[in-house]
């Protein structure tokens, strides 16, 4: 495992809306190769409302992103593309199911640094919520 800086751009625009909402934050975090890809985790900003919510995203190189949250905002989300998978999302507002189907998922290293591109929609009961992009840029932590 390696200690990274981690800079996350999220794009959402929901169902009915022109305009996108972007939010982006850094953190540092880990990052480690795996058999099939790789693997990061890090803390969620407060900036964002996520206040003591770790994340993990798994990749399998171009195929597929997991992504699981834990704390007061816990899931599990699979983001694979040409896909559409139902997952549980659980609030302190309530708990439900929602709908990702994976349009894109780019993955890009070298050695400690690299890009990951998401792109996926949300639905709710098959009625669309919003369309979704992440961009997730790593390069190693100097110390």
């Amino acid at each position: 495992m390696n200690n990274v800086i981690i800079d996350i751009k999220g794009k959402q625009k929901y169902a009915g809306s022109k305009e996108w909402d972007v939010t982006e934050f850094s953190t540092e975090g880990i990052f480690e190769k795996t058999e099939n890809g790789c693997r990061i985790a890090y803390d969620e900003s407060d900036m964002i409302g996520a206040e003591n919510v770790k994340s993990e995203i798994v990749l399998e190189d171009g195929i597929k992103a997991e992504i699981s949250r834990t704390g007061p905002v816990s899931t599990r989300m699979t983001v694979e593309k040409g896909k559409r998978h139902s997952c549980f999302y659980s609030t302190p507002q309530g708990d439900f199911t929602i709908g990702i189907f994976g349009e894109s998922v780019t993955t890009r290293f070298k050695e400690l640094k690299g890009e990951i591109y998401l792109s996926y929609t949300i639905d709710v009961n098959s009625s669309l919520v919003s369309e979704n992009k992440m961009e997730i840029k790593i390069k190693e932590l100097r110390q």
